[in-house]
């Protein structure tokens, strides 16, 4: 074959360099120009096959349609899993079988010694690429009379849920009264009555009584008088020494109780005669005169108006109508009282036990002033500087869980939240799942040519078609099915299960707030000292996103009062599981995660697993650590190695 020039080689090099150039812009996503039939037949076709492979391996057996199937053939050794960081030494083997196999030898030598291919310039498919060659400005550059660029502008939502503590505040009001304060005391009061004695005629009695005015327990009580009035008796005409003085005792009884009388003065009767012997002769009566003074202890209950009689007892029946003595009766009485001290009295009302929160502020509701209040007719003022207030507490403070990332992301807003479990004494909300909107702007363009539309990238074609079938998704789906067929393999028996978890606890302190329960912040600043190993465990798989919060319970008790909380979870060995258990099993077929106290973090069925739409989980953790994973070289670094490699084929051309 004749030699080529090395201008036509130049010239050929160039459109492979263009087409190159084009094949890699349309790996990138930013396919170029091209006819309007392929371009609507391959998006159409694409359109119809698409979910078709997922639905395939949802339901593939491959015993059933590959011959000779092997589920454990030898390549296993060098998977380690979705999660794997490594290729099991995949590369190594590879190089060494590649080196010492006879056929990958031959393949080197004969790559090594082949002669250069000589491409002759007339050949169609050369002539083909001079035309788009000669086009190219027209079609990619905006300049040609019926050619028109077009700017589409695409913007894409997509929601995102995360967990999160809320903060709960609870309220106390403090209003201030005033009481006249009553209360019922036991006083000890001293009572004096003085009585008169008479002699009744017709009774035969030295008699009298006294109305009591109070009500209570008399325990004591004394006669005085110095003048008790003793008449004589006939007896006393006849033997004046003997007789009177035999009959004069005489003693005062009460409650009871009887006081003897002492002789001052003893009676006497005697006749007086004025003239001589039995002349104008009068019988002299002269009263004696005696005094007590005693005192006893009596245990006696009395009511208001109770008649108590005293009376004075002597040794005969006969007195003088005239004859009366005065005499005091003193008693000391018990009586329960009402005592009034008027004061201000403040009642304070919390729905909830103050030694689980801190205090945050305090708002007056009822200014302050001077209030009067009127006992027994008596007024007393008091003035406060403020009659009422509103106490704000803090009883759990907010953490950003997993919801952090999405907070921070400007073009992420919070478009709905649902509480996931409530506190079980005040029914308010303790953990909530909030639901972010997040949007992806785009700008793709199109050339319009003669009426032919040319999608220059694949977001114009997003635009249209309203959908976005993201390689991350599919390779998240596909990454679930594996992890999940892989747990399925793993169990010889009938009921078999997939993303298996196990339940946690950490405990929450009711006296202040304890981090072993916190959702974020294990990296950095926790007070980890008072936290067990499995908390601090626990800790370590929130902050990886492989929980799920199931409820908060009081677990220590004490004269009912709760002194120490515990917070359940179920917690999963990958991101992967969290997500099809959360989104799947609990958001999808509603199968909840059972009570605070036993959470259910079982398995999902093969009917279960098959119920669950893929398309519809949010596999952004899992892509999110799978990109981190990854070796992927950006734009620039394909462009360069690109055009470094053109270089190399250019240089090995030319010679």
């Amino acid at each position: 074959m004749k030699k080529l020039k090395k201008s036509s080689i130049i010239s050929f090099l160039s459109v492979v360099f263009m087409l190159l150039i084009a094949f890699l812009i349309t790996h990138s996503k930013d396919t170029r120009a091209q006819t309007t039939n392929n371009y609507q037949e391959s998006a159409d076709y694409a359109r119809q096959v698409q979910g078709s492979g997922i639905n395939a391996l949802k339901n593939f057996k491959g015993e059933d349609i590959l011959p000779n199937y092997n589920p454990n053939p030898d390549a296993t050794q060098y998977y380690g899993g979705v999660t794997s960081s490594g290729d099991s030494s995949l590369k190594t083997d590879a190089s060494t079988e590649w080196n010492n196999n006879d056929v990958a030898s031959s393949i080197t030598e004969s790559f090594s010694n082949r002669p250069t291919d000589i491409i002759s310039p007339d050949a169609p498919f050369i002539q083909a690429g001079k035309d788009v060659e000669n086009r190219a400005e027209d079609i990619m550059g905006d300049i040609g009379a019926q050619c028109s660029a077009q700017v589409v502008n695409r913007s894409e939502f997509k929601n995102h849920t995360c967990e999160r503590d809320v903060q709960v505040e609870s309220f106390c009001t403090r209003e201030a009264t005033l009481k006249d304060n009553a209360s019922v005391e036991t006083v000890k009061k001293t009572v004096k009555k003085t009585v008169t004695i008479a002699y009744n005629r017709e009774k035969r009695q030295w008699v009298t009584s006294f109305s009591v005015a109070e009500e209570g327990r008399i325990i004591s009580v004394a006669v005085d008088s110095d003048n008790i009035i003793i008449d004589p008796t006939y007896q006393c005409k006849r033997d004046p020494d003997t007789s009177c003085k035999n009959a004069v005792a005489q003693t005062i009884n009460l409650f009871d109780k009887t006081f003897p009388v002492t002789i001052v003065t003893y009676p006497s009767i005697y006749d007086k005669c004025i003239g001589g012997k039995n002349e104008h002769c009068t019988t002299v009566y002269q009263a004696g005169k005696g005094k007590i003074h005693e005192q006893a202890d009596v245990d006696i209950n009395v009511t208001r108006g109770q008649t108590i009689a005293v009376s004075k007892v002597i040794n005969y029946p006969y007195g003088n109508n005239d004859s009366q003595s005065d005499v005091t009766v003193t008693y000391v009485i018990e009586e329960e009282v009402v005592v009034s001290k008027p004061e201000v009295v403040w009642v304070e009302n919390c729905p909830f036990n103050k030694e689980e929160g801190t205090k945050l502020s305090s708002e007056c509701t009822i200014p302050g002033g001077t209030k009067s209040i009127i006992v027994d007719g008596k007024e007393f003022s008091f003035t406060e500087a403020c009659w009422g207030y509103k106490d704000t507490w803090l009883l759990q403070p907010a953490d950003e869980g997993s919801c952090s990332s999405l907070m921070n992301d400007k073009s992420c807003t919070l478009s709905s939240r649902q509480c996931a479990f409530f506190d079980e004494d005040s029914a308010a909300c303790l953990h909530e799942y909030a639901t972010f909107s997040c949007e992806t702007r785009t700008t793709g363009k199109q050339m319009i040519c003669g009426g032919e539309v040319f999608c220059m990238d694949g977001e114009c074609d997003k635009v249209q078609n309203h959908s976005s079938n993201d390689f991350g998704q599919a390779v998240s789906e596909l990454a679930a099915l594996a992890a999940a067929g892989q747990d399925v393999a793993e169990i010889d028996n009938v009921d078999v299960r997939a993303f298996t978890g196990a339940p946690r606890y950490c405990k929450k302190f009711a006296v202040g707030f304890s981090n072993c329960c916190a959702d974020s912040g294990w990296g950095n600043s926790m007070g980890l000292a008072h936290c067990s190993s499995d908390e601090k465990a626990l800790g370590k798989a929130k902050e990886k996103k492989l929980i799920i919060s199931i409820g908060e319970f009081c677990s220590k008790k004490v004269l009912g009062v709760c002194l120490e909380k515990k917070r359940s979870y179920c917690q999963f060995d990958s991101k992967l599981a969290q997500i099809v258990q959360q989104q799947g099993r609990n958001g999808q077929l509603r199968i909840g995660f059972g009570g605070a106290k036993s959470p259910d973090c079982r398995g999902i069925t093969v009917d279960e697993l098959q119920a669950i739409d893929f398309d519809l989980l949010d596999f952004t953790p899992f892509m999110e650590d799978l990109m981190n994973n990854q070796n992927i070289p950006g734009n620039e670094e394909l462009t360069e190695k690109t055009a470094q490699r053109i270089k190399e084929l250019l240089t090995q051309s030319v010679k």
